[in-house]
Order: structure tokens, then sequence, then C-alpha cells
């Protein structure tokens, strides 16, 4: 077609979406696009108009990978800083790895694991993975095919780059998972790529693929993911046949509890069930086997097994706790919970509880100053101030505060106390971006809030979290 001829303004939708699907992504076929009425589209058409705005977004994004590597560097930087030992004349070095990434992360309001993958992302691009950034940047395969990829080649052989001759091996096992990888991600789904990407991984790296599985066994794990609604996902990493083990043998116990429930008490059961939607799913019932099973609450649990204590925070005002007004209550590291919630929980006579007494401002809700005058943080400032801040104060880090170490905001050297006002909870990294990185801590206040100032001076509030 000759574009030099072709009336845009005046043809109609249809006719300028099937010339552009062809055509690479640049910013004219982007003004062009934005120029079509979308109200106006045909079904046919509009399908066409999301392929042309798929492979612009791919281009978009291969531009803004190209920019992260002038902010982050090229290549990974490990920055060394000499420190002294307290009471000693020992020197001791810590290494900080891309120090630049909070930069990047607080900028763009990302996580720093997010902020990381990018990173990592755009120097395989620019490097060793270069086809498939070339594929990106003509749309030809998305973002998501390019994470496939990308994960694909964090699993190759040499992929550390240390010295010259894994920088060479990691370069030939790249060009291969391209090589084969690349054309279904061009054509496929995402899934069809990473199925494939899987394949050619154990062609290239039998041995390795081997040594990985053993090595992921130190990734297991087991965590908790908040939703919505009161209800949580419970994660647990484990080796893929134990994982299986454990849902068949859950799935068992749900089974046979639900079929011995519906022989000895179907009469009642029926009676009770006027409308078949409250009859439990097979998921609710494989979600009450686990916790049974573990809780060793309801029946055929094993009366010998070891009898486990768990731990939770609750904190709750003590009118609401009483029922006398409507406020709110909190599980530590979950977030809001409803009130009547914590106290059907601490009505239930199987739970013990403890009950700790946190003052908190009546006005505000955070939790209230009291003081300290000793460099040590004493046990009960270090809970005061676990309790108050609830994760680490670094913008947007979400690691627990009783997992961090409790920092001086300003210097106990340089004459910060040892209050409230001036103590926090960092975890490890951004303890030592603030320590040796350039990362300051510019204001800090008694309820938490605290202001940051970035190595490039831009500023970052940390806002209180409220307690009810």
């Amino acid at each position: 077609m000759d574009f030099e001829h072709f009336d845009f303004l005046n043809a109609a939708p249809g006719e300028v979406l099937a010339l552009l699907v062809d055509v690479e992504p640049s910013a004219w076929v982007m003004s062009t696009l934005c120029s079509i009425d979308r109200s106006r589209l045909s079904d046919v058409e509009a399908v066409a108009f999301l392929q042309v705005h798929q492979r612009l977004t791919a281009w978009l994004a291969a531009i803004g990978l190209a920019a992260v590597l002038p902010a982050a560097s090229a290549e990974p930087l490990v920055e060394e800083f000499t420190v002294l030992v307290p009471d000693s004349d020992e020197e001791r070095t810590i290494r900080i790895a891309d120090v630049r990434r909070e930069e990047l992360a607080c900028a763009l309001r990302l996580p720093a694991s997010v902020a990381q993958q990018r990173i990592d992302t755009a120097r395989l691009l620019a490097g060793p993975l270069a086809a498939t950034g070339d594929a990106l940047a003509v749309g030809d395969v998305t973002e998501r095919h390019v994470a496939v990829i990308v994960e694909a080649a964090g699993r190759l052989p040499g992929r550390w780059m240390r010295d010259p001759h894994e920088t060479e091996v990691f370069t030939a096992a790249c060009a291969e998972l391209q090589c084969r990888v690349l054309s279904t991600a061009c054509r496929g789904t995402v899934a069809q790529t990473r199925a494939q990407a899987r394949r050619v991984l154990l062609a290239i790296d039998a041995a390795g693929e081997a040594r990985r599985r053993r090595e992921a066994h130190c990734t297991r794990d087991v965590y908790v993911a908040d939703e919505l609604d009161g209800i949580s996902t419970l994660i647990a990493r484990l080796s893929t046949e134990t994982a299986h083990a454990i849902l068949t043998h859950i799935t068992a116990h749900a089974t046979s509890h639900a079929t011995s429930h519906a022989t000895g008490h179907a009469a009642a059961a029926e009676a009770d069930r006027p409308d078949a939607r409250a009859r439990l799913t097979a998921g609710e019932r494989r979600a009450q086997a686990l916790a049974a099973l573990v809780l060793r609450t309801g029946t055929g649990t094993g009366s010998d097994a070891p009898q486990v204590r768990a731990h939770v925070d609750l904190v709750i005002d003590l009118p609401t706790l009483l029922a006398l007004e409507d406020g709110h209550a909190e599980l530590r590291g979950a977030g809001p919970v409803p009130a009547e919630v914590v106290r059907d929980l601490l009505a239930d006579p199987a739970v013990a509880v403890t009950i700790r007494r946190l003052v908190t401002d009546p006005l505000t809700g955070h939790l209230l100053d009291h003081g300290r005058r000793t460099y040590q943080v004493p046990p009960a400032l270090r809970d005061f101030i676990v309790a108050r801040d609830r994760t680490c104060r670094f913008p947007g880090c979400a690691r627990r505060a009783d997992r961090c170490q409790i920092d001086h905001a300003d210097p106990w050297t340089d004459g910060g106390t040892t209050s409230p006002a001036n103590l926090g909870a960092l975890c490890i990294r951004h303890h030592q971006l603030k320590t040796h990185a350039g990362w300051q801590i510019t204001h800090s206040d008694p309820d938490g809030g605290c202001t940051w100032t970035s190595p490039q001076g831009r500023v970052y509030e940390h806002a209180p979290p409220l307690i009810l």
C-alpha cells in the first residue's frame, strides 16, 4: 500500500487498522491509533485495534527497559564499604549489590523485588538476550513472553558471568535458548512458551536441572498472602512429590470426614439444609481438613500428635473489645479484621489469651511516646517500636518489623537519642543503605512517620500506619 497517498483522515477505521496491523510500532502508529474512535468499532475492527495496541505496548516496554540501564548501570555493581567493628580496632567489609535499585523502586513506586527484576531483564535484553529484546521492540512478543525467556535464562549454565569463561558459556546457552524458544514465543501463548522453555532447559543442561532441583529444596517455606473479606492464602513451597502427597492426604481426610458425616447424619443434615447451595464445596472441605490436621481440631487428627501452640498478635481498643463501640481490630502482619471476629476468637475456650496493654492516641490512633535513655534498646521499647511500625520504615518495604533491626534515625554518636521519636524498624539492606550508601532520614516522628532523602536528592515520605 502506498503510504504517501493513503488518506488516513477520510479512510474508514477498518482500512486504517488493516494497514497498522502490519506496520512496525512507532510514535506515528501510536498517534494514528489514538485518533480512532473506539466506540464506533465493529467487533472485527476492535480485535484489529487490540492487536495494534498490543504491539505498541511491547514497543513502549522495550523503550522503558532501555532507560533502566542508565538508571541502574549496565553491569551488576557491588559496592564495598569498610567499617570499624564497635569496641575494637578490627575492620569489616560490607557489600551492597545494586545500590541504585531503591532509587528506581521509590521513584516508580515499585516493590524492590520488581525493580530488581526490571534491572536484570534490561541487562539481559541489552546483552545475551538481544534477539529477544529486538522482538519486543517490534512487538513480535509481549512482556509476559519475555519474562518467561528471562526466567529460563536465569537457569542456564554460567548465568553469574563471574569471569570470561562463564560469560562465554552463558552467552552461547542464551543463543541456543532463543533459537529454540523465540519462534514459539512469537506465534504462541505464554503457556506454550513456558513449556518449550522447560524442554529446552532439559536439553541444554540436564545435569544443571537435576542440580537445581536439589538446590531448590533450600527455598522451601511457608508463608501467608492476605486477601480481602477475611480470607488469606497459606502458601507452602515444597518438593513437588511432597506437595502432591500432602494434597492427596488432605483430600482423603476431607472425603472420609464428609462421607462419615453424611452417613451418620444424613436425615438431620438434609433437614438443616433448605438451600442446596449451603453445602460445602470440595475446596471448603479440603481447607477444613488442612486446618484440622495442622491444628488438631475436630476428629481423626491423631491424638498422639505433638501439641503445638500458635501465636498471633491482635490489636483492639478496649471499648470495641467489650462491644461498647463498633470499632476496628488488626491482626499484625495481615491488617484490619472485623471486631466480631476478634471477640469470637477470644471467647473460644480452646484459645489461650494473653493481653498486653498498648496506649494509643485517641485522635490519631498512633501509639504514644514513652522515653528511654540508653543506646541499647530495652526489650519493652523494642516491642513498642515493632508494634508501632509493623514493617520496615523504608518507603515501599513490607518486611515485618519483628524481623528487622531497630535503627537510630539520628546516629547515637551524633547525639541521637534512644527514644521512639528517633527509633524505627529497618530491614538489614535498608539499614545498610542508610548507613553507607547515601540514603538519609531527614525527619523522624514519634508516631513512626519519617522523611527520606535519596542519594539523587529525591524526597520520599513514609506515613505512620494506623493501629486501628
